[in-house]
């Protein structure tokens, strides 16, 4: 009689399989990209060009020639928080096969926000600043594309989640299809909506510094205008600056989320 072998858990196979491959592959992309300890110590001492200035940060500077356009950073990521989430709140309803039981208008949604999140927020602003100009507007653009992605791909996953009873409800006591969204899956997913866009705006306010590397406004401008000139001694007080406010509005965002939540 053939005894029963017993099958290794999931975990412990995965483990098995996993880490010697994880290994092997980290080696292999550590000798594929060419990294060089030694033309890394060669060039060490370039090192000071940055350090040097970075910790002797002009204060007076930054806060004179900086503060409008942090100012204007923080009105960017508001305005491309605010449109780019309530556009994607009646897209992410049709995204999801809890409330649109159309395959064929499920997928165009669907792979509507898959191809807008494929775009990176760099490139959005790259081609609204030949579009539109360099400036604010070709950030907000680009960051509306940035927030519609996030928004859309959050949202929708969370109203596949949704308790379908209420909608079920709601329909059998001859309410539309709309109707029963409107009333009955829209209010489950509201906290989480709101949850995911506190989220969203502060990644705004990250990524629209990086935007302003490209011309599409908002303090990253100035940071990249000094960059060129290596003037670090200015840009390290931005910095800092901008670790402020980010860690003020996650403190915000953190105890509204638990109020609401």
């Amino acid at each position: 009689m053939i005894k029963n072998i017993p099958k290794k858990p999931l975990p412990t196979l995965l483990s098995t399989i996993g880490i010697p491959f994880a290994i092997v592959f980290s080696i292999y992309s550590f000798l594929q990209i060419g990294f060089n300890l030694e033309d890394f110590r060669k060039n060490l001492q370039n090192r000071y060009i940055v350090t040097d200035p970075l910790f002797n940060p002009k204060w007076s500077w930054a806060i004179e020639n900086a503060s409008a356009a942090l100012v204007e950073t923080i009105q960017i990521a508001i305005l491309a928080s605010v449109v780019g989430c309530f556009i994607a709140l009646p897209l992410s309803f049709y995204a999801s096969r809890a409330t649109n039981k159309n395959s064929f208008s499920y997928f165009l949604y669907k792979s509507f926000l898959n191809l807008v999140r494929t775009i990176p927020d760099l490139f959005w602003a790259m081609m609204f600043t030949v579009a539109v100009g360099l400036g604010p507007f070709a950030g907000v653009l680009a960051l509306i594309m940035f927030s519609l992605a996030i928004m859309g791909k959050l949202l929708s996953e969370t109203i596949d989640s949704i308790d379908p009873g209420p909608m079920e409800a709601a329909k059998a006591t001859g309410g539309s299809h709309n109707q029963a969204i409107f009333t009955s899956a829209l209010p489950q997913v509201l906290p989480n909506f709101t949850a995911y866009f506190l989220y969203i705006f502060e990644l705004c306010i990250r990524a629209s510094v990086i935007l302003g590397l490209v011309g599409a406004g908002g303090v990253g401008r100035i940071i990249e205008t000094q960059r060129i000139f290596l003037r670090f001694d200015r840009i390290s007080p931005i910095v800092v600056l901008i670790l402020v406010v980010v860690i003020g509005i996650e403190q915000f965002s953190v105890w509204l989320r638990r109020k609401i939540l």
